[in-house]
């Protein structure tokens, strides 16, 4: 038990548990079910499907309602790289959150840094700043990327609402609890490798109240990945938005109650604050440790 409390102590990434029912869907799917001639329009009409069993598929956990326009991207580092790309304004986030838009080169800023605030005692979140700047887009992710859980920022009783671009990368590996969308939303990014361990498959969804400055573009050439849309279709068609989550919840459970961990909304993801783990901790001001369960959670178990 001791090496593997060090690997979860020193592994600093998030992975994914890999899943057999998966393997088995993927395997019925052909490559060639997708090699279709762009004049057709055939691309187009399974992307509509695949809109439209999506919207329905999140519905018990986000009402996308709002947001009319609809497209593929590989994954959500892909969304980013779109948002970053067409992108002048900068971003602001919380502290913990995914540095992705940084990595890319887009400034930043953390408006979660107040010394002397150590936590919210309800959420043991790190403070919220009460001047997030107005005019600059603060990136959410929901379930955060911090800790794993879901969470409601009571968005709509800040001072100050800035535009959000919403990250719910990891909506399919929870619950289906309802997650607020914050009025002055953007763009929401969807994915399904968190859920379903679809890491290679790159599979992404980013919703819009306009059209998107560079994927609408794309879209109107039907000019994406035709197999993720089929990927997309199948996992939505053979589970359900919680399937996961209520697969192996119980396993998460009782990996928490072994090691003293809290566990998270996330079904492969913990918390702790034994500072045996303080370096997974990601928020200033906090002292939860988000751990990654992934190496301990095989199927076959």
């Amino acid at each position: 038990m001791t090496t593997q409390k060090s690997k979860l102590r020193d592994y600093p990434y998030v992975d994914v548990p890999w899943h057999y029912d998966v393997a088995d869907l993927l395997d019925t799917q052909l490559v060639s079910d997708t090699y279709l001639p762009r004049t057709s329009g055939e691309a187009k009409v399974r992307l509509e499907v695949v809109e439209h069993m999506h919207r329905k598929w999140v519905e018990p956990m986000i009402d996308l309602s709002g947001f009319e326009y609809c497209y593929v991207t590989n994954g959500t580092t892909d969304a980013i790289h779109h948002w970053v790309m067409t992108e002048d304004r900068g971003w602001q986030y919380m502290e913990g959150e995914y540095e992705y838009p940084g990595m890319c080169g887009l400034p930043g800023v953390s408006i979660c840094d107040v010394p002397g605030q150590y936590m919210d005692p309800e959420t043991h979140r790190a403070a919220l700043s009460n001047q997030p700047h107005p005019d600059i887009p603060l990136f959410i992710s929901i379930p955060s990327a911090a800790d794993g859980n879901i969470f409601d920022l009571k968005f709509e009783s800040w001072k100050v609402k800035p535009p959000v671009i919403l990250d719910c990368t990891y909506i399919g590996a929870t619950e289906a609890k309802k997650i607020p969308v914050p009025s002055t939303t953007e763009q929401i990014f969807f994915s399904f490798s968190k859920g379903f361990g679809a890491i290679g498959q790159r599979l992404g969804l980013v919703y819009t109240k306009q059209p998107h400055p560079s994927l609408h573009r794309l879209k109107r050439y039907q000019n994406w990945n035709y197999n993720s849309v089929e990927t997309m279709r199948l996992l939505m068609r053979d589970f359900r938005v919680d399937e996961m989550w209520t697969k192996y919840r119980k396993r998460q459970l009782s990996i928490c109650e072994q090691y003293g961990f809290t566990p998270s909304s996330v079904y492969y993801l913990a918390t702790t604050k034994d500072p045996y783990y303080k370096k997974r901790r990601r928020m200033r001001w906090n002292d939860d440790a988000r751990i990654c369960l992934s190496s301990i959670f095989p199927e076959q178990l």
